[in-house]
């Protein structure tokens, strides 16, 4: 008879156990539940983090071992005209990182190592691959425009081309730089124009591109560009003339001092004719000598400092009592720096400052003259 109320006795013991603990006040019962499905939900995140903790760690394992398995092949194929034999086995879903690593090679190669590095991703058919990631998300596209962008081959341009409108800023900036990397003089008279519609290429990623391409293929496109288009958002391109030949830019800046411009095209008009260094100009200098805005003062007086003579000292003089900081200090630079000045000159000239910030001035360019 025991041993048939045993099961029995051993299934009420945990429930009256259990019911002799739980509280009978519904609020009690209430903030138990939730304590209990909070520790439930804390199990549960430890578990996803433990997971995928894992799961990356055997992906990096994965990742480690492809990549140790191709390095001797890259190797080898930067020092090579031909694949080396036999080629690794590529699976499909291991191409995006055979193109990740190829992209990191090439940065670290230059001149015919390069070429043949480029000639062994085509021999692959992996220039296809990058072609295809063009089509997909933001990091798939990079990945394909990196690649692009080392082959530099003019054969992919219109594959590249549509990008440059693409709604995501870096998508877009990344598929100037390969285009400018396939065919610079061509790929600045489609990025200039398109940068006037672009606001949201900053001026500094501009400036990068011009850089990258080289004064000789910014120049005209910009001047077209800046006297062709009609939208007003045009004249923030102005600042890019400083990246141009100085020589094909001068007519623009001389034509902003004539018309008294803006101060900030007067100031890239002045770096212009500062980079031209045409004594032809010195009438020009000194009347923005005169101008009421103080960065325009600077510039004039640096381009004048580039073309100084040893008889200027005369016209850097009063400009030590100068309200701005920046051109008092440059004013004072250049008559420390006046050719054929000497050390009693210059003495002489502080002695005919009256002004104490002036002083300063000169105390400071004197000195730097003597370190």
């Amino acid at each position: 008879m025991l041993s048939e109320f045993c099961p029995v006795w051993l299934c009420e013991a945990p429930r009256r156990a259990w019911l002799a603990i739980w509280p009978e006040d519904g609020m009690l019962q209430l903030a138990l539940y939730c304590a209990l499905s909070l520790g439930a939900l804390t199990l549960l995140v430890m578990f996803q983090v433990m997971l995928l903790g894992e799961v990356a760690r055997r992906r990096s394992a994965r990742r480690q071992t492809f990549n140790d398995q191709w390095r001797p092949f890259f190797a080898l194929c930067s020092l090579g005209d031909a694949l080396p034999d036999p080629v690794p086995a590529l699976p499909r879903s291991r191409r995006l990182w055979f193109l990740l690593q190829w992209n990191r090679t090439q940065l670290q190669l230059r001149g015919a190592a390069r070429e043949r590095m480029n000639h062994a991703l085509i021999s692959l058919g992996m220039d296809q691959q990058a072609l295809a990631l063009l089509r997909g998300r933001v990091r798939s596209k990079l990945i394909g425009l990196t690649c692009l962008r080392h082959l530099a081959d003019p054969a992919y341009w219109q594959a590249v081309q549509p990008l440059l409108m693409n709604r995501n800023v870096t998508v877009s900036l990344a598929a100037a730089q390969t285009l400018i990397a396939m065919d610079t003089a061509r790929a600045m008279q489609l990025i200039l124009p398109t940068a006037v519609t672009r606001p949201d290429w900053a001026l500094p990623r501009l400036a990068s591109l011009c850089q990258q391409a080289g004064e000789q293929a910014v120049t005209l496109p910009l001047l077209v560009t800046l006297s062709g288009s009609e939208d007003p958002r045009r004249e923030r391109l102005v600042p890019l003339l400083v990246h141009g030949d100085p020589r094909h830019a001068a007519p623009w800046a001389r034509a902003r001092l004539e018309e008294d411009a803006a101060p900030e095209q007067v100031q890239v008009a002045l770096r212009c004719l500062c980079e031209l260094g045409d004594p032809r100009d010195r009438g020009r200098l000194l009347r923005a000598l005169q101008h009421r805005h103080e960065n325009v003062r600077l510039a004039a007086l640096q381009a004048l400092h580039k073309q100084a003579r040893a008889d200027d000292s005369e016209l850097f003089m009063p400009l030590l009592g100068d309200p701005s900081w920046w051109v008092r200090q440059a004013a004072a630079d250049s008559l420390a720096t006046l050719p054929g000045v000497t050390s009693e000159r210059l003495l002489a000239l502080f002695q005919q400052v009256h002004d104490r910030y002036g002083q300063d001035a000169l105390r400071r360019a004197m000195a730097e003259l003597k370190r």
